[in-house]
């Protein structure tokens, strides 16, 4: 053992530490010689000599982990004797990420909604024709059931939903026309897909944040009031809203919402009152039912928020986030 420590308290470098695990543990070793004699040792004996010889072997594995701690310890604090770095000054930050603008927009509108009552529901993003098409009475021979359209999975069976209402559909039908669950409130934010031209203003996935209240004695002066409501809890009060007749399919009567920009009137919602047809369809009589629908185009509501082209927000370019964040 005090040759070892001799050896130990000699060594220059971790290598030469290494070498000396080699003479002293390894294969070719005194004790590896001395394991291996224990065969020829009476029964009665090995035992004994073979716990002596472990203990021996621990003594010598402690021996030389504990040099190399402690010329590891040794090596970095002539390293650091030695250079003039300052470890007391700070460090590089790692820069923060930030949401995507449309994920802002996104909780903007839902903590609006929240505020009055409703609650998010979500759906599939590859849908069934009953309920992307069907249940909202947009006929077979509509053009928004073409190819040119719609992004169709297997004609007829399955697509990529054109519009978050879908998920609206799935709610009602899984109410069964029971009036006692009545009123419900739901809004189903989400990725919607369109087979549409891109352009700076149009793109073929983007997103949408649709709202539904169906209850006793709802009118369009609620459907109104909460469109207005959450556009000025977006853009500020100052804001300036119109409202103008419009054609959907699935309401009646439909109505549009515009905000004015510095490019002119944008048209921001698409709304209405849930056709009498499209009640009948989710198991309730439009006579002592009523609802309303609207649907925000998330995606165009960060574009005008921040100022650049939807193009841009789904682009990849960190320049833009870059400068939207401030940097």
């Amino acid at each position: 053992m005090n040759e070892l420590l001799k050896e130990l308290k000699n060594a220059q470098t971790t290598q030469d530490l290494d070498n000396i695990k080699s003479k002293w543990l390894g294969k070719k070793s005194k004790i590896k010689a001395q394991m291996d004699a224990l065969r020829d040792l009476p029964a009665d004996q090995r035992a004994k000599v073979g716990a002596q010889i472990n203990i021996l072997r621990a003594q010598y594995e402690k021996a030389i982990e504990d040099a190399k701690s402690e010329m590891t310890d040794k090596l970095i604090n002539e390293k650091l004797k030695n250079d003039s770095f300052d470890m007391t000054l700070p460090g590089i930050s790692i820069k923060s990420g930030a949401l995507h603008p449309v994920s802002v927009i996104e909780e903007k509108c839902i903590n609006a909604m929240r505020r009055l009552g409703f609650v998010v529901a979500n759906g599939p993003e590859i849908e069934d024709p009953k309920y992307n098409f069907d249940l909202l009475d947009i006929p077979k021979h509509h053009p928004e059931r073409d190819m040119q359209d719609t992004f169709w999975i297997k004609k007829d069976e399955k697509l990529l939903r054109t519009h978050t209402t879908s998920v609206q559909s799935r709610y009602m039908i899984d109410l069964k026309g029971d009036e006692s669950k009545l009123p419900i409130c739901i809004v189903s934010p989400g990725r919607v897909y369109r087979n549409e031209a891109l352009d700076a203003m149009h793109l073929s996935a983007f997103h949408q944040f649709e709202g539904l209240m169906v209850g006793h004695g709802i009118k369009i002066s609620h459907l109104k009031g909460t469109i207005e409501f959450i556009l000025k809890e977006i853009y500020g009060d100052d804001i300036k809203i119109r409202f103008k007749p419009k054609f959907y399919p699935y309401t009646e009567p439909s109505v549009g919402a515009d905000i004015l920009t510095s490019r002119g009137w944008i048209t921001i919602v698409g709304a209405g009152m849930v056709s009498p047809q499209v009640l009948r369809n989710f198991g309730f009589d439009p006579a002592r039912v009523s609802g309303l629908a609207f649907g925000f185009g998330t995606s165009r509501l960060a574009g005008e928020f921040t100022g650049v082209s939807m193009r841009e927000l789904y682009g990849m370019d960190l320049r833009v986030f870059k400068k939207l964040k401030g940097e």
